[in-house]
């Protein structure tokens, strides 16, 4: 959705959407209610990046999608992880050289 859109359902403007997302500027509880409304997300999910401690609820999440998960598709999550770590290291690693 575009800052244009969103500013207009939540009422407020371009400008402080901006400010908002750019952490320029304070928002009240009752307008960020009103954006996570809007985006159709929860208050987790909206201010989850700014949140210093934010790893309990990411896992959270996960072991809530866990139920979901079939015999076979639990047996292949510790092999998948094991390559996301390996690739999120490359990754960094990469970053750190470009950075040089």
């Amino acid at each position: 959705m575009s800052q244009a859109r969103l500013a207009e359902a939540a009422e407020l403007s371009i400008q402080h959407i901006s400010n908002i997302e750019n952490a320029r500027t304070k928002v009240s509880l009752e307008k960020l209610v009103d954006i996570a409304n809007i985006l159709g997300c929860s208050m987790d999910e909206l201010i989850c990046d700014s949140l210093i401690k934010a790893k309990v609820i990411y896992e959270n999440e996960a072991v809530g999608m866990f139920d979901g998960f079939s015999d076979s598709q639990m047996r292949a999550l510790p092999e998948f992880l094991r390559s996301y770590v390996y690739f999120c290291r490359l990754v960094e690693k990469n970053m750190q050289q470009e950075n040089i």
